[in-house]
């Protein structure tokens, strides 16, 4: 749940805001999982006014257009899935037999709309430049701040999230060799929309530069994916919490 650093923010008047925070957050194990995990919940956002933006959701830069448009494109890593997880790797013992999807370093390209300092209509594309057999995925996304103080801010989103059919494959079908060493069943799922999310966050600042932020969300498998003999639960749930500090 790591904010859309592309997305426009309160930057000090210099353009330039540089957070760093940690806190713990809890997630499922895989897309699907009925497990849960407690990691380590990181924050570290830095905004500049030339549109460059680094996060932990990667490094890239944001083109603001006439009219409120804007587009983005960043670079961001994602570490797969492993059928024997070990520390904070994502994936599951439940998956023995399907072997891991290998990790890839991605391009997010992002074009969007800002209602006033509201809201942001966004679609954007996730692109493998490495292990491209995984595929792509594709979101429509609607985020809005809801209520906002000198003190407080809350933001709501929805999204929903359509898949390739070679993402599909990848992160929920079974190949013949995959079903015969793991013994779940051939599935061949097919691109198209395969869930629907929503989240929340709240931040509340205590001083000029300390803040907290809590976020939450829910993720609901839909169509295909639903039906995956990896998915042992149709609805994920999401939640963190950090301490930060803003300068």
């Amino acid at each position: 749940m790591q904010p859309d650093q592309s997305l426009p923010t309160n930057a000090a008047d210099s353009g330039y805001e540089f957070t760093l925070g940690g806190g713990v957050g809890v997630s499922p194990r895989y897309m699907g999982s009925d497990e849960y995990r407690a990691t380590p919940a990181l924050n570290l956002a830095l905004q500049t006014p030339f549109g460059v933006f680094i996060g932990l959701s990667g490094i890239g830069y944001r083109l603001s257009l006439p009219a409120g448009f804007f587009v983005s494109a960043a670079l961001s890593y994602d570490d797969g899935r492993k059928d024997d997880p070990k520390g904070l790797d994502s994936g599951s013992k439940k998956l023995r037999g399907m072997g891991d999807i290998k990790g890839s370093l991605f391009t997010t390209l992002q074009a969007g709309y800002t209602i006033s300092d509201l809201a942001v209509v966004s679609v954007a594309t996730d692109i493998p430049l490495t292990n491209r057999d995984r595929g792509n995925i594709y979101r429509f996304a609607v985020d809005s701040v809801v209520y906002k103080s000198a003190t407080d801010s809350v933001g709501i989103g929805a999204s929903a999230h359509f898949a390739s059919g070679k993402y599909a494959q990848t992160y929920f079908g079974v190949t013949a060799n995959q079903s015969l060493n793991s013994g779940f069943g051939q599935y061949a799922p097919g691109g198209g929309l395969y869930g629907v999310s929503l989240t929340a966050n709240w931040t509340h600042k205590f001083t000029k530069h300390w803040s907290t932020t809590v976020a939450g969300g829910v993720m609901r498998y839909t169509g295909n994916a639903a039906k995956s003999p990896v998915v042992f639960n149709k609805t994920n749930y999401q939640a963190a919490a950090t301490l930060d500090y803003t300068f």
